[in-house]
């Protein structure tokens, strides 16, 4: 993967955007954070939600979260629906990171925390450690707060 990355990272320019999505850290760096709210993605049949990877990964058989979790109304039937997404805010119904390895962590104060998704694909719940992409929970080891090293 870092090979990939440090194959197309020269074509990440003004012309083209290079969206390097779910790419592990090649070195002990935070995570970055979620999007879900700052972005909308409209379904065929208008269901609107506040990320599609949210919705997708609620989707799968280990999911612990319904869709419509993450599925603010449709676009189609809900004449309320700019107001449904302004009042929706995904970061205060859910905590990103809300856990003890998060909590205890050296890189917890500059840390994104992950992708809810992913951490949903894998049959997690919002709040749990993304541990496939957390360098201190990947590597089979995990950092103390800098007080306490």
């Amino acid at each position: 993967m870092q090979e990939i990355f440090e194959l197309t990272a020269p074509f990440d320019g003004p012309d083209l955007d290079i969206a390097h999505i779910r790419f592990p850290n090649a070195e002990q760096k935070p995570l970055s954070g979620c999007e879900a709210g700052t972005i909308i993605y409209v379904f065929t049949p208008g269901e609107v939600t506040v990320c599609p990877y949210l919705v997708f990964a609620a989707r799968t058989p280990i999911s612990r979260h319904p869709d419509t979790d993450f599925i603010v109304g449709n676009i189609f039937t809900d004449r309320d629906i700019a107001e449904r997404l302004d009042n929706y805010a995904f970061h205060q119904r859910f905590q990103v990171g809300a856990n003890d390895t998060c909590g205890t962590c050296a890189l917890e104060p500059q840390c994104g925390k992950g992708c809810p998704a992913a951490v949903i694909a894998a049959g997690g719940r919002i709040g749990d450690v993304d541990a496939e992409q957390c360098p201190t929970v990947a590597d089979g080891r995990h950092l103390l707060p800098l007080d306490v090293a």
